[in-house]
């Protein structure tokens, strides 16, 4: 970053020099003035300051002087971020959420101040006031991100989040229905008021859609040979819920439905058909769990996560909606399903992901699978020492199950210990 000098003058009878120095501010693209107080005995000693002061200014790289400070360099960002529209709604939406929490911190302190030392204290001061680390790495990751466009846009010449770490993640531990339990779920939603909660809790269980999929649903996704087409999701933008793509390509999938689960689900398609041509829209296209008008509307995502507590909570469950994701994720896994299918069903980008979230959470398949392994030998895998001996002499070891000595080999082993004794003495 350049500067130029506009100026150097003297105040009165004093030893101290007024610097002018001008640089183009890469944010906006406009000139901006800044003014440096140096102390010097002579015009010549003067102008050596002043020098040295560009230098250390360019190599700084603190090109916006004393004026920007992170909540301003941060409202630049996200309106930059905004206008390329290259980002979701949903991602920019989380995006100003995570801005404020930097703000909060950050806000006040000057772009050209901020360094590692500072950026630790903050994302110590965030644990210590009770936030996850998982909550804290969010709004690092987004001044990190904001900060390379600084260090590119020549704003500042190093980037202090490159040195430093968030906190570390615990990984949370994956919460599940076990068999007992999601067979009671699934039994309570069948019965479930009002009826179309009872139905999405089945399509949940059933099928690991998220919850945003299940709400983007249409009648037409519903197919005759009892598959389920994904087609969308709903995200959550400034303005509320909109549709949008699936989370990746490989999240457009097909799953079949139970017969009994597609038979109820078409029913209610079918009845929702019936009433819009009844109303003059013979053709329309309503959500599958929407309104049924011509604009159908679609079931609201945050409604139905605040239902579906309260269905928890009448029934003594402890989970979340997407917890029944997780559960019928670690279900196929547990009943032998290979990863790669339990990725297409999840629409996982890769079986990778799969694994990196579902690799510990069936012990019960780790078990079942020492079974599989017993049966790779032609011997015993549990006996410790072969088959113990019948002799009706046989003494059992002590504490040691299938190890046992006959009467005459213990007298054996205690002379042969007793002659070695003998001999280190």
């Amino acid at each position: 970053m350049k500067y130029t000098s506009r100026g150097l003058r003297r105040r009165r009878d004093t030893d101290k020099w007024e610097v002018i120095l001008s640089h183009k501010d890469p944010t906006t693209g406009k000139s901006v003035t800044t003014y440096h107080t140096i102390e010097a005995k002579s015009e010549k000693q003067a102008q050596k300051k002043r020098n040295d002061l560009i230098l250390e200014l360019e190599r700084k790289g603190s090109s916006i002087g004393t004026n920007m400070t992170v909540r301003d360099f941060m409202a630049h960002f996200m309106a930059m971020k905004e206008a390329s529209a290259t980002i979701e709604a949903s991602t920019l939406r989380s995006y100003y959420s995570e801005a404020r929490k930097i703000n909060r911190y950050l806000g006040d302190v000057k772009l050209c101040e901020l360094s590692i030392p500072i950026v630790n204290q903050w994302m110590a001061d965030m644990v210590n006031e009770g936030y996850a680390p998982k909550t804290a790495i969010k709004p690092f990751r987004l001044l990190k991100q904001a900060l390379k466009y600084a260090v590119a846009a020549e704003v500042i010449a190093r980037n202090p989040c490159d040195f430093c770490k968030p906190p570390k993640r615990a990984k949370t531990p994956i919460n599940a229905l076990d068999q007992e339990e999601r067979t009671r779920m699934l039994r309570l939603a069948r019965e479930a008021q009002p009826q179309l909660l009872g139905y999405i809790i089945e399509v949940a269980l059933t099928t690991g859609l998220r919850r945003g999929e299940i709400c983007a649903l249409h009648a037409s996704d519903l197919l005759d040979d009892k598959t389920l087409m994904v087609r969308r999701s709903l995200g959550n933008g400034q303005g509320g819920y909109y549709e949008k793509e699936p989370k990746t390509e490989s999240s457009v999938r097909a799953l079949p439905l139970s017969t009994r689960t597609w038979s109820g689900l078409n029913a209610l398609k079918k009845d929702m058909l019936r009433t819009l041509a009844e109303f003059g829209a013979p053709n329309a296209d309503p959500y599958l769990f929407g309104t049924w008008d011509v604009d159908s509307r679609p079931y609201n995502p945050t409604k139905l996560g605040k239902e579906f507590s309260a269905f928890c909570k009448m029934n003594g469950f402890s989970c979340t909606f997407h917890d029944l994701r997780h559960t019928f994720a670690t279900m196929m896994i547990g009943r032998g399903t290979d990863i790669r299918t339990v990725a297409d069903w999840l629409g996982h980008e890769k079986p990778s992901v799969t694994l990196d979230i579902y690799a510990d959470v069936a012990p019960e398949a780790k078990r079942d699978s020492l079974v599989k392994m017993k049966a790779c030998f032609d011997l015993d895998m549990d006996g410790i020492f072969g088959e113990p001996e019948t002799d009706s002499h046989a003494l059992p070891a002590s504490g040691v199950r299938g190890l046992t000595f006959t009467v005459e080999q213990l007298e054996l082993m205690l002379a042969e210990a007793r002659r070695r004794e003998k001999g280190v003495a």
